[in-house]
């Protein structure tokens, strides 16, 4: 098998033409596949996510970002509790950090571009900090994770 690679000297960029070079990158290879990216996201790399969540012992993450997309891109607290297996009285602060963790990875690789919609994010009540009530994802994107698991 011939496989061909491009390199790109950037010992003398900066941080920020650098990104700019991997979003380009991402960009251009999502349209070469001839799957166009939802913000960001296409089903090949929603099932990176879920891989690399499940690879750093996170499964329950990726089953929480999975039901949500069932469920339009919304989930309340209790499902996460229920699906995660945890105590009703626990608090799910830092839920987010190991997908947060993944979803860096893949922007450092050149995966994922910097401006990917986060597929995770929590929510507050009345906008305040505090407790999550639950976590949210784009319904479009929703739909792009859906496919993922769908194939």
């Amino acid at each position: 098998m011939i496989k061909k690679a491009f390199i790109i000297e950037a010992e003398d960029l900066d941080a920020a033409t650098e990104q700019a070079i991997y979003d380009a990158v991402a960009r251009v290879l999502a349209g070469a596949s001839g799957v166009k990216a939802v913000r960001g996201w296409t089903p090949e790399l929603a099932r990176e996510l879920d891989t690399r969540l499940r690879g750093r012992d996170r499964a329950e993450r990726a089953d929480v970002i999975r039901a949500m997309a069932q469920n339009g891109g919304q989930i309340d607290r209790n499902s996460v509790v229920e699906i995660c297996g945890y105590n009703p009285e626990r608090k799910i602060n830092g839920f987010t950090k190991p997908v947060k963790g993944v979803i860096r990875q893949m922007t450092a690789e050149g995966l994922l571009p910097a401006n990917a919609a986060d597929p995770l994010r929590p929510q507050y009540p009345s906008g305040a900090i505090g407790q999550a009530t639950g976590f949210t994802m784009p319904s479009e994107v929703a739909e792009v994770f859906i496919a993922a698991h769908s194939a």
